[in-house]
């Protein structure tokens, strides 16, 4: 069950990755900045991962993650959250009298 490991992974957490060359010589510590999961399931198949000594952000496979380090927090999946209502976005732009044209001009509306 440990070559599944990055089944478990998620944003944040600091993980070790096999570099090019394979373990046990070539690993680098980064951390989880995106999981990206499949068509068909969300199981994580490709991550983005800031490495720690270099800080290069770097697109690996899931499962060349060999272990998770440190997690990172839980509370936040990194699911979109429900909007906010703030008054100032209930306010209009005070272009409400105006009018683009064919052209992407703005022409003002005259009130008599």
């Amino acid at each position: 069950m440990a070559s599944l490991r990055f089944l478990a992974v998620r944003v944040g957490d600091l993980v070790v990755v096999e570099g090019p060359l394979g373990p046990p010589e070539d690993w680098w510590v980064g951390q989880v900045i995106h999981a990206e999961g499949g068509a068909r399931c969300q199981a994580n198949s490709l991550f983005q991962i800031a490495c720690v000594d270099s800080g290069v952000i770097r697109t690996v496979n899931a499962d060349a993650v060999l272990d998770i380090l440190q997690a990172g927090k839980r509370d936040d999946s990194g699911a979109l959250q429900a909007p906010h209502n703030h008054p100032h976005q209930q306010q209009g732009s005070g272009q409400g009298h105006q009018q683009g044209n064919r052209h992407g001009g703005v022409s003002q509306q005259r009130r008599f």
